[in-house]
């Protein structure tokens, strides 16, 4: 039985392309979805910065920049649901911490191994409308 990801709920398939893909391909397709759900969020933080060089040298996190950056997604998750209304309506501001979150939980996931890459992809397309557009990009670096 094929195991199911989250990221599939995104584009049906994207998982598999990319446990598929060669290293080198998958690494380009993660440290591009990290930069890509970071510029569309607005996310100009020391903390992201550091993190996203990480990702993009290949080199390993400490566990502290790991949980700085959960506990950074968690806080504007919090954000994002204290200005929900009643109904879980968001307005643009909400929605605007929300993609943030997204982005921090995606260098997060990113910085570790494995499954964890399928995680920080699909956070980082999270973090877009127009989810479509970005993984077509992303499924080309996979491919190319």
């Amino acid at each position: 039985m094929k195991k199911g990801y989250r990221l599939d709920s995104v584009a049906r398939g994207f998982a598999e392309v990319f446990l598929q893909a060669p290293s080198s391909n998958r690494r380009a397709a993660l440290v591009a979805a990290c930069e890509m759900g970071l510029s569309h969020s607005r996310v100009m933080d020391p903390l992201a910065s550091r993190a996203l060089e990480s990702i993009r040298s290949g080199g390993s996190a400490t566990p502290t920049l790991r949980r700085e950056l959960a506990e950074r997604a968690a806080q504007l998750d919090e954000a994002y649901l204290s200005r929900c209304d009643e109904d879980g309506r968001a307005e643009a501001e909400a929605l605007e911490l929300f993609s943030k979150a997204r982005a921090f939980a995606s260098l997060a996931y990113a910085l570790g191994e494995g499954e964890d890459w399928l995680e920080a992809l699909y956070e980082a397309v999270s973090t877009v409308d127009e989810q479509g557009r970005m993984v077509e990009r992303l499924i080309a670096l996979l491919k190319a």
